[in-house]
């Protein structure tokens, strides 16, 4: 049996109020890592480039191949209008060329002539105009298959002396004709050229005195194939 002391109450006051008192407070917990911000962005590849035009070449738009001229280009010639000796050259022309490859060789002649004899004199002027058309119909390496059109009409007036007896002549033709083309480079070109007559009109008229004249027509029209050649070599800008 326990025996009540005032030393015994004050223990047990202590212990009552010990055990009223909050025990320690626990730790703190970590902070947690900050959040990572957004990733990072980078950026979108370039896209690819577009693939190459290519122009496609009309059917009936001839291709121009490597070696010719690409552009408008002049050329002059020198050459043989054959039969004839090949020591001397007879004939010339000048080519202006389009980059499709239609080519006109322009004709023009204005001249005036006398000629003079022991008794009499006689003069001549004459004005033609007139060109060649080519235009290749086929394209392969270096040779061109061209097609060949012309046209031209010349006025000559045949004056001797004295008065009211000029005579006038007046002519104009059509014709056509094929050619081949060698192009050595881009600047030289080696052709042969075969021509026709298709259509030819002619008209004299001869003064006979003073108010008098007598006129002379001729027309001609064939489907003649007996070709006129002529071999020539240009040299192109």
């Amino acid at each position: 049996m326990m025996t009540w002391t005032p030393a015994l109450a004050v223990v047990l006051a202590t212990a009552g109020v010990a055990a009223g008192q909050p025990g320690p407070s626990p730790p703190p917990a970590p902070e947690a890592p900050p959040a990572a911000g957004p990733a990072a962005t980078l950026p979108s590849p370039p896209p690819p480039p577009p693939p190459p035009q290519i122009k496609a070449t009309r059917p009936d738009e001839p291709r121009v191949e490597p070696g010719r001229p690409t552009e408008l280009a002049f050329g002059i010639g020198v050459g043989y209008a054959l039969p004839t000796s090949l020591q001397t050259p007879n004939t010339t022309s000048v080519r202006v060329r389009l980059a499709s490859g239609l080519t006109f060789e322009p004709q023009l002649a204005i001249a005036t002539s006398t000629d003079d004899t022991a008794t009499t004199s006689t003069r001549q002027t004459e004005l033609t105009l007139g060109s060649l058309v080519r235009y290749p119909l086929r394209v392969h390496h270096h040779v061109d298959l061209e097609a060949v059109g012309s046209a031209s009409v010349s006025n000559r007036v045949i004056d001797p002396d004295g008065d009211n007896n000029n005579r006038t002549v007046t002519t104009a033709g059509l014709g056509y004709g094929v050619a081949l083309a060698y192009w050595l480079t881009a600047h030289w070109s080696l052709s042969l050229t075969a021509t026709n007559p298709l259509v030819a009109f002619s008209r004299t008229r001869q003064e006979t005195g003073v108010g008098r004249e007598m006129t002379t027509r001729t027309t001609t029209f064939g489907l003649v194939f007996d070709p006129q050649v002529a071999l020539m070599i240009h040299l192109y800008d």
